[in-house]
C-alpha cells in the first residue's frame, strides 16, 4: 500500500506495467561541445520535472541537431509540461517538436506552429 502511494506521488516512477505507445522529441540545432552541455542540462530539467506522464528515454546529438526523447501515451500533456519546465530557462527560438507512435515511421509536427515536417536523426 505504501508503494502504491509513493508511486502515485511519482517517487517510484516508472512502474514496470507502463507500456508507452509513442515518443515525443524536442529538437534544437547543435554545432559545438557547449551544445552538448546544454542538451544534458535540458534533459535533466525535463527528467526532474516531468512526473508520471512520460519517461525521458535519453538524448542524442549529431547531424547538426540535438534531441531529447520522451516516451509517453499523452504527447499533448508532455508537450505542455515540458514547455512549462524549459520556457524562460532555455533559448526556444529554434526548438522543434514532433511526435510519433512507435508503429509509425513518420513524426507528426507539433511545434512551432506551421511546422510541416519533423525528422529526428
Amino acid at each position: 500500500m505504501i508503494l502504491r502511494f509513493l508511486r502515485r506521488l511519482g517517487f517510484l516512477w516508472p512502474p514496470k506495467a507502463i507500456d508507452f505507445r509513442g515518443q515525443i522529441v524536442f529538437q534544437w540545432p547543435a554545432s559545438s561541445m557547449e551544445d552538448y552541455d546544454l542538451l544534458v542540462a535540458i534533459e535533466e530539467t525535463i527528467r526532474k520535472g516531468l512526473g508520471p506522464i512520460g519517461l525521458v528515454d535519453g538524448h542524442d546529438i549529431g547531424a547538426g541537431e540535438m534531441n531529447v526523447f520522451i516516451h509517453t501515451n499523452d504527447p499533448n500533456a508532455v508537450f505542455e509540461k515540458t514547455m512549462a519546465l524549459i520556457q524562460g530557462k532555455y533559448d526556444l527560438k529554434e526548438l522543434m517538436v514532433g511526435y510519433r507512435n512507435f508503429e509509425d515511421d513518420n513524426y507528426i509536427p507539433i511545434f512551432p506552429p506551421g511546422l510541416n515536417v519533423f525528422r529526428a536523426s
